[in-house]
């Protein structure tokens, strides 16, 4: 029986077995990498969501706020008067009609307010007719009262037939409705901010006798107002050295002692062309 040649054929299957590992790997120290398997996602991807254009949806108005506008104040109202201070204002509204700033037009108010006959009807004479008609204009007097009879009043004791006082409570200022205050001292040194005038009052000054060393006149006047300071005030007629004039004048100030008219009246130094009087005192008729 023939031997098969089995060496041949185990060599050849050692071969074969050889190539079969080398596919595997090229080297016995080197592992097989694991193979990777790549996933794919099945979690759906979320669209973009588009964020609408300021012009692509009108977006709702913004309310409007309310102008503020300052609420205006109410007006003020004005205090009311009392009676009293009604005839005050009333007095001095009156006392500026007859004002007159050329000595034409204060002859032509002298005219007017007719106390006597042409040509004596004059500013330099009419102080008593004045004071009448400012009165009268304001209803402190009767309109029967007389302007003709006012002027060139007399009131003194030491002139013989002097019925200025009779006529002034008869006429005027009845005593039972007025009183009669007789003061000696000059309005010059008068302490009126102890006894001060009120508006209403009439006053008649007196000048000193003594002419020669006193050279002054008599002279009648109205208080026409009185201020919040206490300033006293009327409307008159006098000449600063251009004529006479009818002006508004104050006659004292409380605050300010030596200023005012009384003080210019009854100062020798300063009186220039004014004239000198009230320096023997005055009578003040106050109504009750």
């Amino acid at each position: 029986m023939k031997r098969r040649p089995v060496g041949l054929l185990a060599v050849l299957l050692a071969l074969i077995v050889l190539a079969g590992c080398a596919l595997v790997s090229s080297s016995p120290w080197q592992t097989a990498a694991p193979t990777q398997i790549v996933e794919t996602s099945t979690t759906s991807v979320e669209p973009t969501k588009l964020i609408p254009s300021p012009t692509s949806t009108a977006l709702p108005p913004t309310p409007t706020q309310p102008i503020l506008t300052s609420t205006p104040m109410p007006p003020t109202p004005t205090p009311t008067l009392t009676a009293q201070q009604q005839r005050e204002e009333a007095l001095h509204e009156a006392s500026l009609l007859f004002l007159a700033d050329t000595p034409q037009k204060a002859d032509q108010i002298a005219r007017e307010i007719n106390y006597a006959h042409d040509p004596n009807e004059s500013a330099d004479n009419a102080c008593g007719p004045l004071t009448v008609a400012i009165l009268k204009a304001a209803d402190y007097l009767p309109e029967d009262a007389s302007e003709h009879d006012m002027w060139l009043l007399c009131l003194r004791d030491d002139i013989p037939g002097c019925t200025g006082m009779e006529k002034l409570q008869k006429q005027y200022f009845p005593p039972d409705q007025y009183d009669y205050i007789r003061v000696e001292e000059s309005v010059g040194k008068y302490n009126f901010k102890k006894n001060p005038l009120k508006p209403g009052d009439w006053l008649f000054l007196f000048a000193k006798w003594d002419y020669v060393k006193y050279p002054g006149f008599d002279h009648m006047l109205v208080v026409t107002r009185v201020d919040e300071a206490g300033r006293a005030y009327t409307v008159t007629n006098l000449n600063r050295g251009e004529g006479f004039l009818i002006t508004e004048e104050m006659l004292y100030d409380p605050k300010r002692p030596g200023t005012g008219l009384f003080y210019e009246l009854t100062n020798n130094e300063i009186r220039g062309p004014l004239g000198m009087t009230g320096t023997g005192g005055f009578l003040l008729v106050r109504h009750k």
